[in-house]
Protein backbone atom coordinates (compact mmCIF):
# COMPACT_ATOMS: atom_id res chain seq x y z
CA UNK A 1 0.00 0.00 0.00
CA UNK A 2 1.48 2.95 -0.94
CA UNK A 3 2.47 5.82 1.89
CA UNK A 4 1.51 8.88 2.57
CA UNK A 5 2.34 12.02 -0.18
CA UNK A 6 5.48 13.36 -0.83
CA UNK A 7 5.58 16.85 -2.13
CA UNK A 8 9.32 18.04 -3.35
CA UNK A 9 9.64 22.00 -4.42
CA UNK A 10 11.89 23.30 -6.88
CA UNK A 11 13.07 27.22 -6.73
CA UNK A 12 14.85 29.02 -9.75
CA UNK A 13 17.11 30.64 -7.09
CA UNK A 14 16.43 33.92 -9.62
CA UNK A 15 15.45 35.93 -6.68
CA UNK A 16 11.99 36.89 -8.03
CA UNK A 17 10.02 37.60 -5.30
CA UNK A 18 6.08 37.38 -5.42
CA UNK A 19 4.55 39.99 -3.47
CA UNK A 20 7.60 40.16 -1.57
CA UNK A 21 7.80 36.57 -1.09
CA UNK A 22 10.03 33.63 -3.52
CA UNK A 23 7.08 31.54 -4.97
CA UNK A 24 8.47 27.95 -3.82
CA UNK A 25 7.56 29.08 -0.74
CA UNK A 26 3.73 30.08 -1.87
CA UNK A 27 3.42 26.90 -3.56
CA UNK A 28 4.73 25.22 -0.31
CA UNK A 29 1.76 26.90 1.50
CA UNK A 30 -0.67 26.37 -1.36
CA UNK A 31 0.69 22.32 -0.96
CA UNK A 32 0.10 22.26 2.29
CA UNK A 33 -3.05 23.49 3.04
CA UNK A 34 -4.79 21.70 0.17
CA UNK A 35 -2.98 18.22 0.37
CA UNK A 36 -1.71 17.75 4.00
CA UNK A 37 1.44 15.86 3.03
CA UNK A 38 3.68 14.03 4.75
CA UNK A 39 6.62 16.35 4.34
CA UNK A 40 7.65 19.02 1.71
CA UNK A 41 11.31 19.31 0.69
CA UNK A 42 12.72 22.60 -1.03
CA UNK A 43 15.79 21.78 -3.44
CA UNK A 44 17.48 24.88 -4.73
CA UNK A 45 16.94 27.85 -2.20
CA UNK A 46 19.84 29.87 -0.97
CA UNK A 47 21.61 28.72 1.47
CA UNK A 48 19.56 31.36 4.67
CA UNK A 49 16.30 30.56 3.07
CA UNK A 50 15.26 28.71 6.34
CA UNK A 51 15.93 31.03 8.70
CA UNK A 52 15.20 34.13 6.37
CA UNK A 53 11.91 32.90 6.24
CA UNK A 54 11.21 31.20 9.30
CA UNK A 55 7.91 32.58 10.37
CA UNK A 56 6.41 31.62 7.64
CA UNK A 57 7.60 28.13 7.50
CA UNK A 58 6.34 27.58 11.14
CA UNK A 59 3.04 28.57 9.76
CA UNK A 60 2.80 25.16 7.72
CA UNK A 61 2.58 23.27 11.07
CA UNK A 62 4.33 20.34 11.91
CA UNK A 63 5.12 18.95 8.57
CA UNK A 64 8.81 18.37 8.09
CA UNK A 65 10.83 21.34 5.77
CA UNK A 66 13.90 20.24 4.69
CA UNK A 67 15.96 22.09 2.26
CA UNK A 68 17.80 19.37 -0.25
CA UNK A 69 20.57 21.12 -1.63
CA UNK A 70 23.23 19.02 -3.05
CA UNK A 71 22.02 16.18 -1.35
CA UNK A 72 20.76 12.71 -2.96
CA UNK A 73 16.92 13.10 -3.28
CA UNK A 74 17.16 9.34 -1.55
CA UNK A 75 17.83 10.59 1.99
CA UNK A 76 14.72 12.15 1.78
CA UNK A 77 11.80 10.21 0.42
CA UNK A 78 10.67 7.34 0.37
CA UNK A 79 10.48 5.23 -2.90
CA UNK A 80 7.13 3.13 -2.14
CA UNK A 81 5.07 6.77 -1.29
CA UNK A 82 3.54 8.74 -4.27
CA UNK A 83 5.82 12.05 -4.78
CA UNK A 84 4.60 15.52 -6.25
CA UNK A 85 7.04 17.50 -7.74
CA UNK A 86 6.25 21.69 -8.47
CA UNK A 87 7.91 23.38 -10.73
CA UNK A 88 10.28 26.84 -10.13
CA UNK A 89 9.00 30.28 -11.04
CA UNK A 90 5.09 29.72 -10.08
CA UNK A 91 2.62 28.50 -7.52
CA UNK A 92 -0.98 26.97 -7.75
CA UNK A 93 -3.87 29.08 -7.25
CA UNK A 94 -6.46 27.98 -4.60
CA UNK A 95 -8.13 24.20 -5.12
CA UNK A 96 -5.68 23.66 -8.64
CA UNK A 97 -3.56 21.37 -7.37
CA UNK A 98 -5.59 19.15 -4.99
CA UNK A 99 -7.67 19.18 -8.52
CA UNK A 100 -4.46 17.98 -10.49
CA UNK A 101 -3.72 15.11 -8.25
CA UNK A 102 -7.53 13.85 -8.20
CA UNK A 103 -6.99 13.95 -11.95
CA UNK A 104 -3.05 12.53 -11.71
CA UNK A 105 -4.26 9.18 -9.84
CA UNK A 106 -7.09 8.41 -11.73
CA UNK A 107 -4.39 7.89 -14.40
CA UNK A 108 -2.74 4.79 -12.29
CA UNK A 109 0.65 6.18 -13.78
CA UNK A 110 3.05 8.88 -13.94
CA UNK A 111 1.07 12.05 -14.57
CA UNK A 112 2.44 16.02 -15.70
CA UNK A 113 0.93 18.90 -15.04
CA UNK A 114 0.69 20.79 -18.31
CA UNK A 115 -0.08 24.88 -19.13
CA UNK A 116 0.44 26.53 -22.43
CA UNK A 117 2.43 23.08 -23.33
CA UNK A 118 5.03 23.23 -20.36
CA UNK A 119 5.06 20.71 -17.57
CA UNK A 120 4.52 22.83 -14.41
CA UNK A 121 3.70 19.80 -12.04
CA UNK A 122 4.57 16.18 -12.24
CA UNK A 123 3.34 12.85 -9.69
CA UNK A 124 4.27 9.71 -9.44
CA UNK A 125 2.28 7.04 -7.97
CA UNK A 126 5.85 5.36 -6.49
CA UNK A 127 8.67 7.70 -5.81
CA UNK A 128 10.95 4.97 -6.78
CA UNK A 129 10.12 5.23 -10.34
CA UNK A 130 12.30 8.49 -10.56
CA UNK A 131 14.67 8.41 -7.53
CA UNK A 132 18.13 7.90 -8.68
CA UNK A 133 20.87 6.05 -7.53
CA UNK A 134 22.63 9.02 -6.14
CA UNK A 135 20.62 12.02 -7.92
CA UNK A 136 20.35 15.39 -5.88
CA UNK A 137 16.97 16.69 -5.15
CA UNK A 138 17.61 19.28 -7.43
CA UNK A 139 18.35 16.91 -10.52
CA UNK A 140 15.41 14.61 -9.41
CA UNK A 141 13.02 17.92 -9.91
CA UNK A 142 14.60 19.52 -13.37
CA UNK A 143 14.68 16.19 -14.72
CA UNK A 144 11.05 14.84 -14.22
CA UNK A 145 9.36 18.08 -15.56
CA UNK A 146 11.82 17.56 -18.59
CA UNK A 147 12.61 14.31 -19.56
CA UNK A 148 10.41 12.59 -22.36
CA UNK A 149 8.11 9.51 -20.99
CA UNK A 150 4.99 8.24 -21.00
CA UNK A 151 3.02 10.59 -18.77
CA UNK A 152 -0.84 11.43 -18.26
CA UNK A 153 -1.22 15.22 -19.54
CA UNK A 154 -2.90 16.76 -17.10
CA UNK A 155 -3.96 20.32 -18.69
CA UNK A 156 -5.15 23.52 -17.13
CA UNK A 157 -7.14 26.37 -17.40
CA UNK A 158 -4.80 29.56 -16.06
CA UNK A 159 -4.65 27.09 -12.79
CA UNK A 160 -0.96 27.69 -12.31
CA UNK A 161 0.52 31.25 -11.55
CA UNK A 162 3.74 31.79 -13.62
CA UNK A 163 6.18 34.10 -11.87
CA UNK A 164 9.34 33.38 -13.96
CA UNK A 165 9.24 37.26 -15.28
CA UNK A 166 8.53 40.82 -14.14
CA UNK A 167 5.01 40.38 -16.43
CA UNK A 168 3.69 37.22 -15.00
CA UNK A 169 4.66 38.21 -11.41
CA UNK A 170 2.85 41.51 -11.87
CA UNK A 171 -0.31 38.67 -12.92
CA UNK A 172 0.32 36.85 -10.15
CA UNK A 173 0.26 39.26 -7.53
CA UNK A 174 -3.01 40.63 -9.36
CA UNK A 175 -4.60 37.36 -9.14
CA UNK A 176 -3.32 37.91 -5.17
CA UNK A 177 -4.98 40.54 -4.60
CA UNK A 178 -8.40 39.70 -5.88
CA UNK A 179 -8.53 36.91 -3.40
CA UNK A 180 -8.14 39.23 -0.61
CA UNK A 181 -11.59 40.50 -0.72
CA UNK A 182 -13.99 38.53 1.44
CA UNK A 183 -17.38 38.05 0.93
CA UNK A 184 -18.52 39.00 4.24
CA UNK A 185 -17.11 43.03 3.46
CA UNK A 186 -20.03 45.74 4.04
CA UNK A 187 -22.01 46.87 1.31
CA UNK A 188 -20.28 50.06 1.03
CA UNK A 189 -16.94 49.14 3.28
CA UNK A 190 -16.16 47.47 -0.03
CA UNK A 191 -14.81 50.85 -1.50
CA UNK A 192 -12.31 50.72 1.51
CA UNK A 193 -11.05 47.68 0.33
CA UNK A 194 -9.51 48.73 -2.64
CA UNK A 195 -7.32 51.63 -0.53
CA UNK A 196 -6.46 49.07 1.82
CA UNK A 197 -4.78 46.26 -0.46
CA UNK A 198 -2.87 49.40 -2.58
CA UNK A 199 -1.80 50.10 1.38
CA UNK A 200 -1.26 46.69 2.10
CA UNK A 201 1.07 46.12 -0.89
CA UNK A 202 3.29 48.88 0.21
CA UNK A 203 3.89 47.45 3.64
CA UNK A 204 4.72 44.51 1.54
CA UNK A 205 7.90 46.12 1.04
CA UNK A 206 8.52 46.88 5.13
CA UNK A 207 9.26 44.74 8.43
CA UNK A 208 5.66 45.64 9.27
CA UNK A 209 3.54 42.52 10.55
CA UNK A 210 0.27 41.95 10.70
CA UNK A 211 0.34 42.33 14.97
CA UNK A 212 1.69 45.33 13.75
CA UNK A 213 -0.85 46.87 11.85
CA UNK A 214 -3.58 45.95 14.16
CA UNK A 215 -1.92 47.85 17.30
CA UNK A 216 -1.86 50.71 15.12
CA UNK A 217 -5.49 50.11 13.84
CA UNK A 218 -6.28 49.87 17.97
CA UNK A 219 -4.68 53.13 18.53
CA UNK A 220 -6.21 55.32 15.96
CA UNK A 221 -9.59 53.59 16.90
CA UNK A 222 -9.24 54.70 20.40
CA UNK A 223 -7.49 58.23 19.43
CA UNK A 224 -10.56 58.87 17.22
CA UNK A 225 -13.30 58.08 19.77
CA UNK A 226 -11.64 60.26 22.09
CA UNK A 227 -12.09 62.83 19.25
CA UNK A 228 -15.40 62.08 19.15
CA UNK A 229 -16.18 62.20 22.41
CA UNK A 230 -15.25 66.24 22.08
CA UNK A 231 -17.66 68.88 22.05
CA UNK A 232 -16.12 70.93 19.26
CA UNK A 233 -17.73 69.68 15.70
CA UNK A 234 -14.63 70.28 14.08
CA UNK A 235 -12.74 67.17 16.15
CA UNK A 236 -15.45 65.48 16.00
CA UNK A 237 -15.39 65.38 12.20
CA UNK A 238 -11.57 64.54 12.44
CA UNK A 239 -12.29 61.54 14.96
CA UNK A 240 -14.75 60.37 12.46
CA UNK A 241 -12.01 60.25 9.65
CA UNK A 242 -9.59 58.62 11.95
CA UNK A 243 -11.94 55.82 12.55
CA UNK A 244 -12.62 55.87 8.80
CA UNK A 245 -8.59 55.29 8.61
CA UNK A 246 -8.61 53.00 11.59
CA UNK A 247 -11.28 50.70 9.60
CA UNK A 248 -9.02 50.02 6.74
CA UNK A 249 -6.16 49.59 8.65
CA UNK A 250 -8.62 46.63 9.94
CA UNK A 251 -8.40 45.36 6.83
CA UNK A 252 -4.69 45.50 6.27
CA UNK A 253 -3.75 43.17 8.86
CA UNK A 254 -5.45 40.49 7.65
CA UNK A 255 -4.14 41.36 4.04
CA UNK A 256 -0.55 41.34 4.66
CA UNK A 257 -1.37 38.21 6.89
CA UNK A 258 -2.53 36.15 3.80
CA UNK A 259 -0.03 38.04 1.72
CA UNK A 260 3.24 37.80 3.85
CA UNK A 261 2.26 33.99 4.64
CA UNK A 262 1.75 35.37 8.78
CA UNK A 263 -1.78 34.11 9.68
CA UNK A 264 -1.88 32.64 13.04
CA UNK A 265 -4.42 31.58 15.40
CA UNK A 266 -3.15 34.26 18.03
CA UNK A 267 -3.16 36.81 15.31
CA UNK A 268 -6.64 36.67 14.54
CA UNK A 269 -7.46 36.63 17.79
CA UNK A 270 -5.78 40.05 19.18
CA UNK A 271 -7.41 41.17 15.84
CA UNK A 272 -10.70 40.26 16.76
CA UNK A 273 -10.58 41.65 20.40
CA UNK A 274 -9.22 44.84 19.08
CA UNK A 275 -11.68 45.56 16.67
CA UNK A 276 -14.43 45.18 19.64
CA UNK A 277 -12.07 46.91 21.51
CA UNK A 278 -11.98 50.16 19.34
CA UNK A 279 -16.03 49.38 18.52
CA UNK A 280 -16.77 49.64 22.36
CA UNK A 281 -15.10 53.08 22.54
CA UNK A 282 -16.65 54.38 19.93
CA UNK A 283 -20.28 53.96 20.87
CA UNK A 284 -19.43 54.64 24.21
CA UNK A 285 -17.83 58.21 23.08
CA UNK A 286 -20.69 59.17 20.96
CA UNK A 287 -23.57 59.96 24.00
CA UNK A 288 -20.24 61.75 25.50
CA UNK A 289 -19.77 63.78 22.33
CA UNK A 290 -23.66 64.49 21.92
CA UNK A 291 -23.95 65.54 25.86
CA UNK A 292 -20.58 68.22 25.35
CA UNK A 293 -22.75 69.24 22.29
CA UNK A 294 -25.75 69.54 23.22
CA UNK A 295 -25.61 70.20 27.42
CA UNK A 296 -29.68 70.14 27.34
CA UNK A 297 -30.21 67.02 25.80
CA UNK A 298 -30.83 63.48 27.29
CA UNK A 299 -27.75 61.67 26.71
CA UNK A 300 -27.49 59.11 29.32
CA UNK A 301 -30.76 56.63 28.38
CA UNK A 302 -29.98 56.97 24.87
CA UNK A 303 -26.34 56.54 25.61
CA UNK A 304 -27.43 53.67 27.54
CA UNK A 305 -29.35 52.06 25.33
CA UNK A 306 -26.94 52.34 22.17
CA UNK A 307 -24.03 50.90 24.71
CA UNK A 308 -26.27 47.72 25.61
CA UNK A 309 -27.21 47.72 21.73
CA UNK A 310 -23.78 47.19 20.77
CA UNK A 311 -22.90 44.47 23.49
CA UNK A 312 -26.09 42.51 22.15
CA UNK A 313 -25.46 42.86 18.50
CA UNK A 314 -21.94 41.53 19.31
CA UNK A 315 -22.96 39.12 20.98
CA UNK A 316 -25.58 37.83 19.04
CA UNK A 317 -23.68 37.86 15.91
CA UNK A 318 -20.93 35.98 17.27
CA UNK A 319 -23.40 33.35 19.22
CA UNK A 320 -25.59 32.97 15.97
CA UNK A 321 -22.67 33.01 13.38
CA UNK A 322 -19.39 33.57 13.96
CA UNK A 323 -18.69 30.73 16.95
CA UNK A 324 -20.23 28.19 14.49
CA UNK A 325 -18.30 26.21 11.51
CA UNK A 326 -19.18 27.35 7.97
CA UNK A 327 -21.54 24.11 6.75
CA UNK A 328 -23.64 25.09 10.28
CA UNK A 329 -24.44 28.72 9.77
CA UNK A 330 -27.65 29.32 8.37
CA UNK A 331 -28.81 30.95 4.71
CA UNK A 332 -28.46 34.41 6.11
CA UNK A 333 -25.29 34.28 7.69
CA UNK A 334 -23.32 36.30 4.69
CA UNK A 335 -26.12 39.07 5.17
CA UNK A 336 -25.53 38.95 8.78
CA UNK A 337 -22.10 39.55 8.40
CA UNK A 338 -22.18 42.03 5.90
CA UNK A 339 -24.64 44.09 7.59
CA UNK A 340 -23.12 43.86 11.14
CA UNK A 341 -19.69 45.44 9.22
CA UNK A 342 -18.59 48.98 9.87
CA UNK A 343 -20.14 50.24 7.36
CA UNK A 344 -21.81 52.63 10.36
CA UNK A 345 -18.48 54.58 9.87
CA UNK A 346 -19.84 56.33 6.73
CA UNK A 347 -22.96 57.78 8.49
CA UNK A 348 -20.74 59.07 11.24
CA UNK A 349 -18.38 60.77 9.23
CA UNK A 350 -21.72 62.76 7.50
CA UNK A 351 -23.27 63.76 10.61
CA UNK A 352 -20.29 64.96 12.27
CA UNK A 353 -19.78 67.05 9.21
CA UNK A 354 -23.23 68.07 9.44
CA UNK A 355 -22.83 68.62 13.59
CA UNK A 356 -25.75 66.41 14.35
CA UNK A 357 -25.02 63.11 16.07
CA UNK A 358 -27.39 63.20 17.90
CA UNK A 359 -29.49 61.48 15.24
CA UNK A 360 -26.40 59.02 15.18
CA UNK A 361 -27.62 58.56 19.32
CA UNK A 362 -30.96 58.25 18.99
CA UNK A 363 -31.23 56.25 15.93
CA UNK A 364 -28.64 53.50 16.38
CA UNK A 365 -29.65 53.07 20.17
CA UNK A 366 -33.34 52.19 19.26
CA UNK A 367 -32.31 50.42 16.19
CA UNK A 368 -28.75 48.22 16.97
CA UNK A 369 -32.01 46.52 19.49
CA UNK A 370 -34.11 45.97 16.73
CA UNK A 371 -30.94 44.67 14.88
CA UNK A 372 -30.56 41.93 17.47
CA UNK A 373 -33.78 40.61 18.42
CA UNK A 374 -34.35 40.38 14.49
CA UNK A 375 -31.57 38.04 14.33
CA UNK A 376 -32.87 35.83 17.10
CA UNK A 377 -36.20 35.81 15.46
CA UNK A 378 -34.66 34.80 12.48
CA UNK A 379 -32.33 31.94 13.43
CA UNK A 380 -35.33 30.46 14.90
CA UNK A 381 -37.54 30.34 11.62
CA UNK A 382 -37.95 27.28 9.66
CA UNK A 383 -36.18 29.01 6.77
CA UNK A 384 -32.73 29.40 9.09
CA UNK A 385 -32.62 25.83 9.82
Amino acid sequence: MAGPLQVLIQDSGSGLLVAGLPSSLRAAHRAASDLKPAKIVFCGNSKDFASRYARQLKSLGPIPLPCANGEAAGKYFDSEAPLLVLGPDGFPREGSVSEFLTAARKTGKPARWLQSGLAVAAYYPRAGDILGASETAAALAQRSLKEPGEFAGVQTNGSWLAAGQDDSIRQAEDVLCASLAKDTDGYIARIDRRLSIALSMLMLKTPITPNDITTASLALGLLGAWWLASGSQLWQFIGALVLWFCCILDGCDGEVARLKLLCSPSGAAYDLWADHLAHLATFVAIPFGVHRMFPQANFLVPGIFLVTGFLGCGFSVWWLVLRLPDEKRGPYSLLIERVASRDYIYLIVILTALGRMDWFLWTASVGSHVFYLALWWISRSPKSA
